[in-house]
């Protein structure tokens, strides 16, 4: 069995990809996000549809390099925390 470093290490972890939001909120806004993309999608032409599924995927692009960003920051002021704890006061 690995250790968490080397699942991490050997991109075992993904983290990104097992965070589901319990919030009923996040499934119902989804829920709409859908349905105007698919209001839209009947309404324009082929092209037009193109260019807007290359900007919801830019968006997706956007948001997954501030979760990561998220995450590293949050990464980071853990381990300082931690840091902290186990120096005690000074």
């Amino acid at each position: 069995m690995s250790t968490i470093l080397e699942s991490l290490f050997y991109h075992g972890i993904h983290p990104f990809e097992e965070i589901v939001p319990q919030d009923p909120e996040y499934r119902a806004i989804h829920r709409q996000i859908g349905e105007l993309r698919q209001h839209f999608e009947q309404k324009l032409d082929p092209e037009d549809a193109r260019r807007l599924e290359e900007m919801g995927n830019l968006y997706l692009q956007s948001g997954t390099l501030l979760a990561c960003a998220s995450f590293a920051h949050g990464f980071r002021l853990a381990t300082l925390l931690l840091g902290e704890a186990w120096a005690g006061e000074k």
